[in-house]
């Protein structure tokens, strides 16, 4: 009954365009939007139609930010099945039964014109987020993250941490640690950071992009209590990503400097992703390997991080990722650590829809 009726649709819109003398060509995007999607979504992609009056306003196709954050097969979705394949509004219909998977392809690279600015990545880059490993791609993100550490003394921390994208390639972010110390039951705030990244190069074709950024710890900590360093510490890192079909590489290297006294290290880590979904919601395995080797002391430990990304929603601006580090070579600092994120990319939708 459902196919019939958006059968009938498609078919009620091809004859009023024929009727107002709208000829479409079903090899070309720009014909084919103007005549359907055009109707709803404007013909500048602006979502402002005289006259037309939704539940929900149609986005506005010509934001760039909007325009370039999501992945091609995730617009492709959406016009095949729905809004409600990406849980979106159901005044977006199904085209699937109307259109081959190429002329949806057309409709999306047109719909991406409207994007003049080509500087934006594009976000079959945006590579889903890993425990310890830096994140490329500049994102507007909020997370919980959770980490527990078991070991001769037990401690556990609490960060907050708030992402905001600036313009097309920068982003800055901060983050507010929570620490307790179980052994001495001590709670405090622990080094708050702060932390800017810019993308210096992004490559659809292969899959590829490097940023560069610094991080900058301030000692708010009780180092006393071993729940801060004690010292402002000045972190530059890059960070990269690299796309082979399903397989997704991500690595980042820091150099992590106290601004007094010896201590500086090298932290480098590599995680790997192989999705077993194309849905934005599922289950996402991960693993990765982490180094930290102290400058000073030529000491370096290994760890390994096997971990689970969970979608919790259609949209996928809801996930879940947990995990536990291992050290596997070198001095053993813990004897493991959980860790732990709840994500929300609040540009795509509130927490609760």
């Amino acid at each position: 009954m459902r196919i019939s009726f958006f059968l009938l649709f498609f078919a009620l819109l091809h004859l009023t365009a024929v009727a107002q003398g709208v000829e479409v060509n079903f090899n070309n995007g720009r014909s084919m939007y103007n005549a359907w999607c055009g109707r709803c979504h404007g013909l500048d992609g602006k979502g402002i139609v005289e006259d037309l009056e939704l539940e929900v306003p149609p986005p506005d196709l010509s934001d760039c930010s909007f325009n370039s954050r999501e992945p091609r097969r995730d617009w492709k979705a959406v016009i095949a099945h729905g809004g409600e394949a990406r849980g979106l509004s159901m005044s977006m219909p199904a085209w699937g039964e109307a259109l081959t998977e190429k002329q949806i392809d057309l409709l999306i690279e047109y719909v991406k014109t409207f994007c003049p600015d080509r500087s934006w990545p594009q976000g079959e880059l945006n590579f889903r987020r890993a425990q310890i490993t830096v994140k490329a791609f500049p994102e507007n993100e909020a997370l919980l993250i959770p980490t527990y550490s078991h070991a001769e003394t037990r401690s556990s921390t609490t960060k907050f941490v708030y992402e905001e994208r600036i313009g097309p390639r920068g982003q800055w972010e901060v983050s507010l640690p929570f620490s307790s110390n179980h052994t001495t039951s001590v709670n405090a705030l622990g080094d708050i950071e702060i932390a800017g990244k810019l993308l210096l190069f992004d490559d659809l074709p292969s899959l590829l992009l490097l940023s560069a950024g610094l991080e900058v710890g301030m000692p708010t900590g009780s180092a006393s209590h071993g729940l801060g360093s004690g010292r402002w510490k000045f972190t530059p890192f890059l960070a990269a990503g690299k796309g082979w079909g399903p397989v997704f590489l991500q690595s980042s290297i820091k150099y992590e400097h106290p601004l007094k006294g010896t201590g500086s290290e090298l932290l480098y880590s590599a995680a790997f992703t192989y999705p077993l979904t194309q849905e934005k919601k599922g289950l996402i395995p991960m693993v990765e390997f982490n180094g930290v080797s102290s400058l000073q002391e030529g000491n370096t430990t290994l760890y390994f991080t096997p971990q689970l990304y969970i979608g919790l929603v259609k949209r996928g601006h809801i996930a879940l990722s947990v995990g536990t580090q291992f050290p596997v070579a070198g001095e053993k600092p813990f004897d493991y650590r959980i860790v732990a994120f709840l994500l929300w990319e609040y540009a795509d939708g509130g927490l609760w829809w």
